[in-house]
């Protein structure tokens, strides 16, 4: 077992929780530093279903999604907050040769096509649903529990970091000016809520021009999505918006109300490939890198969670 060392992690999202539980599980000191509380990160905006999106690369996101819903269905049984089962109808045109994960998912069925609402492909299956303003801050109180710390702080540069063994990067978008990453930029999601009503399963769309839709049902009600703007950093609501992306998911999901109660944008921390790995700063320290997960921090957390402590202990041993 590696020694007892004194990790920083920066950031507090869903990357910056799950890392910092499972270093503390390990009898590590950590530290958490934030510009934001969970609460107020891109991950609480999140509609959390479990579903790999945009981001990459391909292998090694199927491999992460695929230990992370393993990890995700024990807590929905173990009864955590904010994390259940639901059905997934996937429905997409045109149709594409399923990736490994798919077959994988519990439940899995090949749709026929009397089900399938005019789409060439679809399949249904359960998969975790993670409602994020419960799941969070169960997490930060774990973190807590076991000692770890939190302060709202804002890094400039890795420099600051003074009295730490180890430092663990999870700044999402963040990374952009810190790390001076330019392979970082932002994907706007909007996103709006209606009541849950009786709508039971989870839904995911795709048609054949590029436009895109799900239906995420949780305790009192259901996101409906959504767009991925690349490049977009514009965090203001736009009304038409929040209608069209209504109007696309009724149309599939005929149950939803056609009240919208609230709508929300937020910014995925985009990347061509999600950067997980480690380097040295220039005082001899180990740097873990662990952002760039466009659309699934949340889907990927666990697994990449686990890479992070396999980094660290590699380094301290």
């Amino acid at each position: 077992m590696a020694a007892r060392a004194r990790v920083l992690v920066l950031g507090a999202g869903v990357s910056g929780l799950s890392s910092a539980l499972l270093l503390l599980e390990r009898g590590h000191a950590v530290t958490l530093w934030a510009r934001e509380d969970p609460l107020h990160t891109t991950s609480a905006v999140a509609a959390a279903l479990w579903y790999p999106f945009e981001a990459g690369p391909p292998e090694r996101v199927e491999a992460w999604a695929a230990r992370s819903y393993v990890r995700f269905l024990e807590l929905a049984r173990r009864g955590v907050p904010g994390v259940v089962i639901e059905v997934l109808l996937d429905l997409r045109s045109p149709a594409i040769d399923p990736p490994a994960w798919v077959r994988g998912l519990e439940g899995f069925v090949p749709l026929a096509e009397e089900q399938r609402a005019g789409f060439e492909q679809g399949w249904s299956a359960r998969v975790p649903v993670i409602e994020t303003p419960l799941y969070l801050p169960w997490l930060a109180a774990r973190v807590r529990a076991l000692g770890g710390a939190f302060e709202r702080r804002a890094l400039e540069s890795f420099e600051e970091a003074r009295g730490f063994d180890l430092l663990v990067n999870c700044t999402g978008l963040g990374a952009r000016e810190l790390c001076d990453d330019r392979q970082c930029y932002p994907i706007r999601g909007q996103i709006v809520r209606v009541p849950r009503g009786p709508v039971a399963r989870a839904l995911v769309f795709q048609h054949a021009d590029g436009s895109f839709g799900y239906v995420v049902p949780r305790a009192r009600d259901c996101v409906l999505g959504g767009t991925a703007e690349r490049g977009n950093a514009s965090l203001a609501l736009d009304e038409p918006t929040s209608r069209a992306i209504l109007a696309r998911c009724r149309a599939l999901e005929p149950l939803l109300s056609e009240r919208i109660v609230s709508a929300a944008a937020g910014l995925r921390p985009g990347r061509d490939a999600i950067r997980l790995e480690r380097e040295h700063l220039p005082d001899g320290r180990a740097l873990v890198h662990d952002y760039g997960h466009g659309g699934c921090g949340v889907t990927l957390s666990w697994a990449c969670a686990e890479d992070v402590l396999a980094l660290v202990t590699e380094a301290l041993n």
